[in-house]
């Protein structure tokens, strides 16, 4: 008996919700076609998707773009035909992005942030005492909530080994909803390259 007093409760309250949405729409009910920024009935599953073209810039000839925020993983100016999937043993994207040769293929340097493992791993003591594997890179609320990192001596950490997880190619598609976000930075520099490694306490009071 339990069990469906339960049930019809839920019910109850699943009506009274349902119920009080239509009370609250003055302009009677609200269409399926009016759901969803699709532009379509919702039982249509014939939804046509904008037609949409890629970047065919090689990669080396693309013009980078300006982060979105501080620190927001930069976008894909070039094509990535053939440089994806990536995959446990190829990733090509490391064959022009690693600092030691950005430089000379004129591509953005993977920045110090992806050579550093903030998962640190933690050791109990002989005396019981659990301490962390690490170099402290960051000390916020004055040391009670420390950010660890254990660097990975030149090597990707492989947290960081999927590019396109974070980066993505560029489209021409036109945003359904108009995008008013306008960012601020510090210095022209951010714009172009992630300090992140370095400003992890930017911000932070670190007096409490």
């Amino acid at each position: 008996m339990k069990k469906i007093s339960k049930i019809a409760l839920s019910v109850a309250a699943i009506g009274l919700f349902i119920g009080g949405c239509a009370a609250m729409n003055s302009g009677g009910d609200i269409s399926p076609d009016s759901l969803s920024l699709r532009k379509a009935p919702v039982h249509d599953e014939n939804l046509k998707l904008q037609k949409v073209t890629y970047t065919k810039a090689a990669p080396g000839t693309a013009k980078t773009i300006n982060r979105s925020y501080v620190n927001a993983p930069p976008l894909i100016p070039h094509s990535v035909v053939g440089l994806v999937p990536i995959t446990k043993k190829n990733n090509a994207c490391l064959g022009c992005h690693m600092p030691e040769v950005a430089k000379a293929m004129h591509a953005t340097p993977i920045p110090k942030s992806h050579f550093m493992n903030f998962r640190p791993k933690y050791v109990l003591t002989k005396s019981g005492k659990l301490e962390v594997e690490g170099k402290v890179v960051a000390r916020v609320n004055g040391g009670a909530n420390d950010v660890y990192a254990t660097p990975t001596h030149g090597k990707l950490y492989p947290g960081r080994y999927n590019c396109t997880q974070c980066h993505i190619v560029q489209s021409n598609a036109k945003p359904l909803v108009k995008n008013t976000f306008k960012p601020d930075f510090i210095t022209t520099k951010e714009l172009e390259r992630s300090n992140l490694a370095n400003t992890f306490d930017q911000g932070v009071d670190t007096t409490k």
